[in-house]
């Protein structure tokens, strides 16, 4: 398919393919795979010289392993669709470096995947964020300060992990004109009046057992 140096838009979703995903024509301005059954990790080498590449949907597939740096880095990357899969970590450092990006990525969707440790902080050197979900995951420890420092950011979707401590003031401020949900963790303080505080937290037990026993963050 890299061959095909003149297509600018490639959709080949709800399919059966599975492996990996090959090299890509170089100059696609939109890329769709998914619900197919795709396995492995992202390879870098499956999306070099692609500097054209706006939209990336890959969501309802077998994808593992980590989302790396070189993702968001893609020059004229806008939205990224990876949910529901089975990535298990997100890996961003570079592209904070200096505090802020040139990125004009302006959607992240990494929910219903396998992603453990803390919520990737560096998200809010991303200037341009509207969207970003990272829900049903495996996330502990406190929603970074950051987030609630995304000038950005309207719609954000924390629900369904094992966060815990306060939400950032500047999301759950009044007259906050973010929606979305920090429902379903372990947060201890989540003001009723906030609509992100919805649905309710998880039971304590269950919270106390992820942490097996330890006093949470």
């Amino acid at each position: 398919m890299n061959s095909l140096a003149t297509l600018r838009r490639l959709d080949l979703s709800f399919n059966k393919l599975t492996g990996s995903i090959p090299k890509l024509p170089p100059n696609l301005l939109e890329l769709a795979i998914k619900a197919n059954s795709l396995s492995g990790p992202l390879q870098k080498q499956s999306f070099e010289g692609m500097e054209q590449l706006e939209v990336v949907e890959l969501s309802q597939n077998a994808l593992s392993g980590m989302v790396e740096s070189w993702v968001f880095l893609l020059p004229s990357l806008q939205q990224v669709d990876l949910a529901n899969n089975t990535f298990t970590g997100v890996q961003i450092s570079r592209v904070a470096r200096g505090g802020s990006t040139s990125s004009n990525l302006v959607a992240l969707d990494l929910g219903f995947n396998r992603i453990q440790g803390y919520a990737p902080a560096n998200l809010a050197a991303f200037p341009a964020l509207s969207f970003l979900s990272i829900r049903h995951n495996n996330l502990r420890g406190a929603i970074p300060l950051e987030y609630g420092q995304i000038r950005s950011i309207k719609r954000l979707f924390l629900d369904g992990n094992f966060l815990v401590g306060k939400p950032p003031p500047g999301l759950v401020a009044a007259g906050t004109a973010v929606s979305g949900s920090l429902g379903d963790n372990c947060l201890q303080v989540c003001p009723g009046s906030s609509q992100l505080c919805s649905p309710a937290q998880k039971p304590s037990s269950v919270c106390k057992q992820a942490y097996r026993g330890r006093p949470m963050p």
